[in-house]
């Protein structure tokens, strides 16, 4: 359970932190818009954005979830 339960949060962590870098494409689409002022996004950006969100939110709790059970049992870093 516990060894599941760190495969995710470490590949919860490893996808947000590939989903935050941006290539230089994307940079440029963002400056354009704030250029013209088409800040609107499209229905794919907004999934994208809301998946990326409950991704966070995932990774936060799988954190805290971490730190209380190792709070139990601070020698060896891992709940018996």
């Amino acid at each position: 359970m516990m060894k599941k339960f760190v495969l995710v949060a470490f590949a919860a962590s490893a996808i947000l932190a590939a989903c935050e870098q941006q290539g230089p494409l994307e940079e440029a689409g963002e400056d354009m818009d704030d250029a013209i002022g088409t800040e609107e996004q499209t229905p794919a950006e907004e999934a994208w954005d809301d998946t990326t969100d409950q991704v966070e939110e995932a990774v936060e709790e799988s954190e805290e979830a971490w730190e209380e059970a190792t709070d139990d049992n601070p020698e060896d870093g891992a709940p018996h």
